[in-house]
């Protein structure tokens, strides 16, 4: 034995060196948010769990079968090593580092083994009973959506560059189809036909331990775009008891502007939709705000199990709680400040209390279908128009109950207007119109030619050039929206699995092979459909944070699609087949987690929008006491504002935009009696 494993320990040995590289490679950097040294030893991280997979099936006498399963990890992580991972993803082969050539190489050897291991007659076979039951036609088209989304045409339509776009389709629809192409071949050769059944409550533990490990590390627990900022503002000032704060002296406003926080009259306030800022508000009373998305993300995977579960089988509700607590997207969500993990948990608290609701006529019943109106109410001080959608579509679903179930739509109906109308009071209380929320009043102020509206027009939207490809054209026509939803899909199609030759393969599958829809998979796909129509209105589409974000809602939906999919695969397949497909999923979703959870978390996430913890730690590190604290940085002024309370306590420091001399005497001399400090960020 120990001869044998002498190669992996040279291996070993070798790729730390390389790793470590010295201080010139040290400073250099590729086209992400991590240093070349950075994305070395990520890849070294990648090729350890590559050879203990290796090692693992050696032992169980399927050597081959490990290979295989090797080449997708590494052919995985080589494909992303050559991925610009920031705003729009795409690929970028060049000889610039040399490791590139090195991936590359990988590259070249999965298609190889693949091959090899095809032209066995075992691979033959599998190969003639895929085209058999599929036809030739449909695996045609199946390879054509996945070279088609394998990346967002936005940037290329916004500068003109339409023969890059159809060589970035050429190049990644090739390297999607040697990816499957060993995934198909792993059905040609000796290896597991049968894998363990997770329990739900180990896979809800690992999606909040992957998520809270997320936002201890790559995402540092800071903000990382405006909105959080914000929503950490809004939770100390809930946590606090209040709905907003004093207003800053006037000769301090200035170095506090920040987009989304607003002064009216007296008062300080952040103007987004409220709802998750209170959720927030409870981590901030325990000093750990950054848990609380993590904690609410494996809820979310033991409440969707359950509903799936009791709406159809418990086969279909494991493979949707494996996707989910192991999809980057749901983890990556999980580990942020944003909002869209508790508008989730109130979708799916609200579905699960109905199902319950609806397998009794008891007090129960009731009781429970009251508790899902309080959840759809929540959700629609969360994110409005989303409750709008999930409330709207659940009640009219709910009301196939009547009139047996008259007590529990009553019941449902007044929780959500209980709780939902928390939103028409908070407005009144901030701009003293109940139909008047406080971002669309400071969006008016901030766009007075413009609007952020729905529709179609030339002022729809904001002020022209004012966002770059984010929004390319003056106003919101069809034209933007299909580009819109064009863009989300290839968003989606990266990121919901981490499936590098896509993600949304086994939802196309659905409908290329027909597989025949349950009425539940059929009241998830009216959701998906419904969300995709209403946001085509919208003249944005947020998907270079956290993926298409506006769909996050429609999560579940989604995830049950592609477990149908899954499902219609695996109908399909010989018997002797079919035990292998899940082991084979199970591989993909750990290479999933290893591999590309791990990256974007490296070279996107760390440091994403020029936020970052260094501020924070200069401050711990330093006594400050009630210090007035004037930062620079080339950095977003957020990583440093976000610290503040705002109240801007007499024993608390305040951060400042530094503004120069001038500007910072007179700030100074608004704040006496404090010492001053200077802070730089990143330069």
């Amino acid at each position: 034995m120990m001869t044998r494993l002498a190669p992996l320990r040279w291996c070993g040995v070798a790729l730390a060196f390389w790793a470590y590289g010295g201080q010139a490679w040290a400073a250099e950097s590729v086209a992400t948010n991590a240093t070349l040294a950075e994305m070395r030893w990520w890849f070294v991280a990648v090729v350890a769990v590559s050879v203990l997979l290796l090692v693992a099936f050696w032992h169980r006498g399927q050597a081959l079968f490990g290979l295989l399963g090797v080449a997708i990890l590494l052919g995985s992580s080589a494909r992303l090593w050559l991925t610009q991972p920031l705003w729009f993803p795409r690929l970028e082969i060049s000889p610039d580092p040399p490791e590139n050539l090195i991936m590359l190489v990988i590259l070249a050897a999965q298609a190889v083994l693949t091959g090899v291991v095809l032209m066995r007659p075992a691979g033959r076979a599998v190969i003639r009973g895929l085209v058999t039951g599929a036809g030739i036609f449909r695996l045609f088209l199946l390879m054509v959506l996945v070279g088609v989304f394998c990346l967002s045409a936005t940037p290329y339509v916004a500068y003109g560059h339409h023969v890059a776009f159809g060589l970035q389709i050429g190049v990644g629809g090739a390297l999607s189809f040697v990816q499957m192409a060993t995934l198909v071949v792993m059905f040609a050769v000796a290896g597991p036909d049968r894998i363990p059944r997770i329990p739900v409550g180990a896979l809800a533990f690992f999606a909040t331990f992957v998520s809270a490990i997320l936002a201890w590390t790559a995402f540092d627990r800071v903000p990382h775009v405006q909105d959080e900022v914000v929503y950490l503002f809004q939770a100390r000032t809930f946590a606090a008891g209040a709905l907003w704060s004093p207003a800053p002296p006037d000769a301090a406003l200035p170095a506090l502007e920040y987009y989304l926080l607003d002064v009216t009259g007296d008062r300080w306030i952040g103007v987004p939709a409220q709802g998750w800022a209170a959720v927030l508000s409870l981590g901030v009373l325990i000093g750990a705000p950054w848990l609380v998305n993590p904690i609410l993300t494996g809820i979310s995977v033991w409440l969707a199990h359950d509903i799936v579960r009791r709406a159809l089988s418990r086969e279909r509700a494991d493979m949707v709680a494996l996707l989910m607590a192991t999809s980057p997207w749901v983890l990556a969500t999980g580990a942020s400040l944003m909002a869209h993990s508790t508008m989730l948990i109130a979708v799916l608290l609200a579905w699960w209390s109905l199902i319950r609701a609806g397998e009794s006529l008891t007090r129960m019943a009731v009781l429970l279908a009251f508790v899902a109106g309080l959840a759809l109410g929540w959700g629609f001080v969360t994110r409005p128009l989303d409750g709008l959608i999930v409330g709207g579509l659940t009640g009219l679903w709910l009301l196939r109950r009547l009139p047996a179930g008259l007590g529990q739509v009553l019941a449902c109906a007044m929780g959500g207007i209980l709780s939902g109308s928390a939103l028409f009071l908070i407005n009144y209380g901030i701009t003293g119109d109940a139909l008047l929320t406080p971002q669309s009043d400071y969006l008016s102020r901030l766009w007075p030619e413009t609007k952020n509206a729905f529709g179609f027009g030339p002022h729809v939207g904001p002020p022209a050039k004012s966002w770059g490809s984010l929004d390319i054209w003056v106003g919101h026509s069809p034209a933007e929206g299909l580009l819109n939803l064009l863009n989300s899909i290839a968003s989606l199609n990266l990121e919901l699995l981490g499936w590098t030759f896509g993600s949304l393969v086994p939802i196309w599958i659905v409908f290329i092979w027909r597989k025949r829809l349950t009425g539940f998979d059929r009241a998830m796909l009216v959701i998906i459909v419904t969300f995709v129509g209403v946001l085509f209105f919208y003249w944005f589409t947020g998907t270079f944070y956290l993926g298409p974000r506006y769909w996050h809602t429609a999560l579940l939906p989604i995830l049950v699609l592609s477990a149908a999919g899954i499902e219609a695969t695996n109908d399909r397949l010989s018997e002797q087949y079919r035990g292998r497909l899940y082991c084979v999923v199970l591989l993909l979703c750990a290479v999933s987690v290893v591999s590309f959870t791990s990256w974007r978390g490296v070279s996107k996430y760390q440091g994403y929008g020029n936020y970052s913890g260094d501020i924070r730690r200069q401050a711990q590190a330093a006594e400050l006491g009630n210090a007035l604290v004037f930062v620079s940085t080339k950095g977003d002024i957020g990583s440093a504002l976000y610290l503040n309370d705002p109240f801007l306590p007499l024993d608390r420091p305040i951060f400042l935009r530094d503004l120069g001399p001038e500007q910072n005497a007179a700030v100074i001399a608004a704040f006496p009696g404090r010492e001053t400090v200077y802070l730089k960020g990143a330069e």
